[in-house]
């Protein structure tokens, strides 16, 4: 506590109300400043400090990071940060902005909400031109540095500072092209995205820790150990571990010969049985997960082309299995076929998959889309925010998708009307074109059970 305290009393003055002197005591934290330490108020430590109540709701406005600062003050501030870890449950959304002044480009984080609670996971998606994007530190809100340097940042590296650091689980995806839909009434929605955007452009999506609830990143490197390295993290995951949903991401680097490069992600179904699972991925540009490969990326010569070393990434969540039946923590997955090609059917199948899942206080969806459905993105996008109206949707646009339908789907009565598209069919059941995946994840209190 001494290297942050303030002598409030002089800096509001004996005669404001405590609510005053709460609020200027909240604007210090959040100001993230650097104090010198000098004596403070005895009494006003009795009031703030050792008040549960009033310390609590000081505490909930900070950013997880200044929590975690908070927690070594006292034993009060301790059990404050822990209660509203379990209490401060909503993801958030956040997007980069890009403005340009003159001769200066300005680049801003706009956020949903605070990031109040330490990340479980964060989704990072930028297309092309937004991943080398590069802005002078001066010029970044908020910055990534104490005292802005003469250097410019790269927008992943930002994004890194602001969402994660000091925690490694960040999982940020380059594609030619991604998709972005915050709630209607949030802040963020200016920034929406229901088309193809060339400009550059970063979102995210970003997922407290859950209690109870894992994320494990598996990283794949080298082709001829990918089945090997895969089954072994399963095995060790599911030692204590149900797994609820996998999101796959594979690169360009790994590109898929024959579907059976892939294939080896049914493993899950084999050693996990009748327990169900969700699964979406896409195949995209390339992937970043932890600080070793922003810090290759952010020193290399010219970061426009430089690449991770990552042939696949797969971010794993996973309950208990001491607590199988109890957590409410649950992941669905949705695969809109090439045959599901006019309206009307694409609104039924979203329309049966919200039937079909329970609904959650706290939700979000990926959505993995082929590039080639053309004008499908915008209405897809917009038939699944009409089913499920309180949940983020973010994603990209790949070339070949990968997905589990859970629930099932029943199986298409043929013939099945192709129209522009060929029938590709689920290949080894994992792998798609021409299709949409949505991943939905829902925590928290269940509002609404499935049908």
């Amino acid at each position: 506590m001494s290297d942050n305290v303030l002598d409030f009393n002089k800096e509001v003055g004996s005669s404001e109300s405590n609510t005053f002197r709460l609020k200027k005591l909240k604007s210090y934290y959040q100001s993230g400043k650097e104090m010198e330490a000098v004596s403070l108020n005895n009494e006003l430590v009795d009031k703030v400090m050792t008040n549960y109540v009033i310390a609590k709701e000081i505490i909930s406005n900070l950013s997880w990071q200044e929590k975690l600062r908070c927690k070594r003050v006292c034993s009060t501030w301790y059990s404050a940060v822990k209660a509203l870890k379990r209490e401060q449950l909503s993801p958030a959304d956040f997007t980069v902005e890009f403005k340009h002044k003159a001769d200066k480009t300005q680049m801003t984080i706009q956020k949903s909400c605070q990031f109040c609670t330490e990340p479980l996971i964060v989704f990072m998606f930028t297309n092309i031109s937004g991943f080398s994007k590069a802005v002078k530190c001066k010029n970044i809100f908020p910055c990534p540095c104490r005292i802005p340097c003469d250097y410019e940042h790269l927008v992943l590296d930002v994004v890194h500072q602001s969402t994660c650091q000091p925690k490694d689980c960040m999982l940020g995806i380059k594609s030619s092209y991604i998709s972005y839909m915050p709630l209607p009434k949030s802040i963020t929605k200016d920034f929406t995205l229901t088309h193809l955007e060339e400009n550059p452009v970063t979102a995210g999506l970003y997922i407290p820790v859950i209690p109870n609830i894992k994320s494990h990143i598996i990283k794949l490197k080298c082709n001829t150990t990918l089945q090997h390295e895969f089954c072994s993290a399963i095995d060790t995951i599911l030692t204590d571990q149900v797994i609820k949903g996998l999101v796959v991401f594979v690169t360009d680097k790994h590109l898929l010969n024959t579907v059976e490069d892939i294939v080896f992600l049914n493993y899950v179904k084999e050693v996990q049985g009748d327990t169900p699972y969700a699964l979406g991925g896409c195949i995209c540009e390339d992937t970043i997960c932890d600080s070793d490969e922003i810090d290759h990326i952010v020193t290399t010569i010219t970061p426009a082309s430089a690449v991770s070393d990552c042939l696949i990434s797969i971010a794993v969540f996973t309950i208990p299995k001491s607590l199988k039946n109890e957590c409410n923590f649950d992941m669905f997955s949705l695969i809109i076929e090439s045959s599901d090609w006019d309206k009307q059917k694409i609104q039924a199948t979203i329309a049966q998959f919200a039937k079909s899942v329970p609904r959650f206080e706290h939700s979000v969806a990926l959505k993995l889309s082929c590039i080639g459905r053309d004008r499908k993105h915008r209405m897809e996008q917009e038939l699944f925010r009409e089913a499920f109206p309180d949940t983020r949707i973010i994603g990209c646009y790949g070339n070949g998708e990968l997905g589990v339908n859970h629930p099932e789907r029943p199986v298409p009565e043929w013939p099945i009307n192709k129209r522009s598209r060929l029938y590709s069919g689920p290949q080894f059941g994992v792998i798609y074109s021409y299709s949409t995946v949505f991943v939905y994840m829902g925590w928290g209190k269940v509002l609404t059970a499935k049908a």
